[in-house]
């Protein structure tokens, strides 16, 4: 029988078991029993001792007589043991020749987990103790694996924050300044990652280039291709871009129209196997003289330009979204802003979200809510963004909500600063 001695052996991953009887003829008899089970076995002769056993080996299992005069009894011991953090996780199943009912309550009210009847019957306790042991296997794991998995969380929001930041960064921070325009937008991602992207930026002292893309689907995928899509589209004076690109004379650049750009994505991503993902995009380059917007919309919702109650769209039934068609052809639409208007590009995400009721917010909504002329394009973004939010009610947002505005207010002359 295994003794005090070997209690402290740490190499030993068995499970281990101390019983507790101040017989002997009885610890022998469950030595006996056990003893094929291949499992690790202890013995104690009182309470005090199994309690000071247990403090040092950490068994999985006790079965602990109730009755041990003359020193503490099983309730006592079972007490001691549960108030012990080092000792609390252990299971207990009592051993008693008392079968009361009463007995066994008081038993489990004290936190035993089974109950075994003297005489013994070998293949009962061999049973339970193996049924016992299996459970707190079982609960070991789930809680190694809840760890695990509360860690891994912790990592992936950890790293999800960080994606969003990054994503965040890509936003605009300032506006370009341009006399006779003003310009407005605003991001509302779903979940952490949004699929959307865009952004106003100058790109020489006479043009400003404009884009919204919405990537399909959400989560990090769509993010990624959103973040990586939008460093494409970066005017950079340093080197060629998709929105750029060097000049015939040194330190010169020539503007990619729009048509070309939208082109360029295309081929650059596509949607296959490893990129399952297409967006649609509206981007577009602002003449700031005369008021001139060159424009492709790529799938995307069509613009609306806006100019008291008038309302017109610019709907091209053969504009596919990036990625979708190899080889597709994009084409371009040249409008004038004219003092007093207003241009609103919107993702889908805002005409499409549902009420509780299941209906659409829908285009008539937004233009309504876009035509007071007399806001600024900030408020007017505020505005429709927060009646979208209304409109889901207690719902989530079904997709990312993104808008850009231009706007050219009346009777401005404008002269590019």
């Amino acid at each position: 029988m295994t003794t005090n001695a070997n209690a402290n052996n740490l190499d030993d991953l068995r499970p281990t078991i101390l019983m507790v009887d101040d017989n002997p003829t009885n610890l022998q008899v469950l030595f006996k029993t056990l003893q094929s089970t291949g499992h690790r076995l202890l013995a104690a002769k009182s309470g005090e001792e199994a309690v000071e056993i247990a403090m040092k080996a950490g068994p999985d299992l006790i079965l602990l007589d109730i009755m041990m005069p003359p020193g503490i009894d099983g309730y006592e011991t079972l007490r001691r043991l549960k108030a012990n953090p080092e000792t609390s996780g252990s299971a207990v199943i009592f051993l008693s020749s008392l079968n009361e009912t009463d007995r066994k309550v008081q038993g489990f009210e004290a936190g035993a987990v089974d109950y075994i009847s003297k005489p013994f019957q070998a293949e009962e306790v061999v049973a339970r103790v193996n049924t016992h042991l299996t459970i707190i296997q079982l609960r070991a794991n789930l809680a190694r694996r809840n760890a695990e998995l509360e860690e891994l969380n912790r990592r992936m929001c950890t790293d999800l924050e960080a994606a969003a930041k990054v994503q965040r960064s890509l936003l605009p921070t300032t506006l370009p300044t341009a006399e006779g325009f003003e310009f407005a937008w605003r991001y509302r991602p779903c979940v952490e990652l949004g699929g959307d992207a865009l952004d106003i930026f100058r790109i020489d002292d006479e043009h400003i280039g404009m884009y919204l893309l919405d990537v399909s689907g959400h989560g990090v995928p769509s993010s990624l291709l959103a973040v990586t899509v939008a460093r494409s589209l970066a005017p950079r004076a340093d080197r060629a871009s998709l929105v750029v690109e060097p000049g015939w004379d040194q330190g010169t650049f020539q503007i990619v129209p729009p048509k070309e750009v939208a082109r360029r994505l295309n081929v650059l991503y596509p949607q296959d196997e490893k990129n399952p993902h297409y967006f649609t995009m509206f981007y577009g380059i602002l003449h700031l003289q005369s008021g001139l917007l060159r424009f492709v919309s790529a799938g995307h919702p069509s613009p609306m330009l806006i100019a008291g109650e008038d309302v017109r769209e610019f709907t091209d039934q053969n504009s596919f979204p990036i990625g979708m068609i190899p080889e597709a052809e994009y084409e371009e639409v040249a409008i004038t802003v004219e003092p007093g208007a207003r241009l609103i590009v919107h993702s889908d995400g805002i005409h499409e979200q549902r009420s509780p009721g299941n209906e659409d917010f829908g285009r008539d909504r937004v233009s309504k809510l876009a035509s007071a002329s007399s806001d600024s394009p900030d408020e007017v973004c505020d505005r429709v963004l927060a009646e979208v939010q209304n409109w889901a009610e207690s719902k989530s947002l079904d997709d990312d909500l993104s808008m850009l505005i231009l706007q050219r207010p009346q009777g401005e002359n404008p002269i590019a600063r």
